[in-house]
């Protein structure tokens, strides 16, 4: 009986417990256990019919071995360089944008600071990764925190703001980068190359 009353307890507790704005949400969690899918895919249509001089920054941006890292590895400004793998447009690479990572209350805060796309979340140790629950909108738009998002996201809405889960790997004292696999939009792959 104590064992029973004991499970109850407990299942009150977590019930009980708010979820965080770092907790991903089921449907980008399983999108982060499909990554190495999303990889495979975009790089594969990439391969295939993508722009001669768009391979460099691809090359670039997932050379290096991930790192054992703490968020706050990552503080600081950034250089930031958006690749987009797959879907209509098979490769694209973008100029280098701002980015910032700020200490915040609870953990680290990644702001995409300029271009017309941005994405902002928190980034947080879950196990030997680090994870990104961003919001992916338009500039000129106001993000909500990514725990304060809709339970369904309409993808052609105005304004356009997008859970943007992301995997992010640090891969040298001045590099790191994160893979957002199957974006709500336009690819099958994104990266954000992040260097200083």
């Amino acid at each position: 009986m104590r064992g029973v009353l004991g499970k109850g307890l407990l299942i009150a507790a977590l019930l009980a417990a708010p979820a965080t704005a770092d907790t991903l949400r089921p449907d980008d969690a399983a999108r982060l256990d499909r990554l190495d899918s999303a990889v495979g895919s975009g790089l594969r249509q990439a391969l295939a019919g993508g722009e001669p001089g768009d391979f460099p920054a691809l090359t670039t941006a997932l050379r290096g071995t991930p790192q054992p890292a703490q968020p706050e590895a990552l503080l600081g400004d950034w250089s930031c360089r958006t690749i987009k793998l797959g879907g209509p447009a098979p490769l694209v690479a973008y100029s280098p944008f701002r980015c910032r990572v700020t200490q915040v209350e609870g953990g680290v805060l990644l702001e995409k600071l300029t271009g017309s796309q941005r994405v902002r979340g928190r980034i947080t140790a879950d196990g030997d990764r680090l994870v990104l629950a961003g919001v992916a909108y338009i500039a000129g738009d106001t993000p909500p925190e990514y725990g304060a998002l809709p339970a369904t996201v309409d993808p052609q809405a105005t304004p356009q703001i997008l859970p943007a889960p992301g995997l992010v790997e640090v891969t040298g004292k001045d590099r790191a980068r994160i893979l957002f696999p199957f974006p709500m939009v336009e690819s099958t792959l994104d990266i954000l190359e992040l260097t200083r």
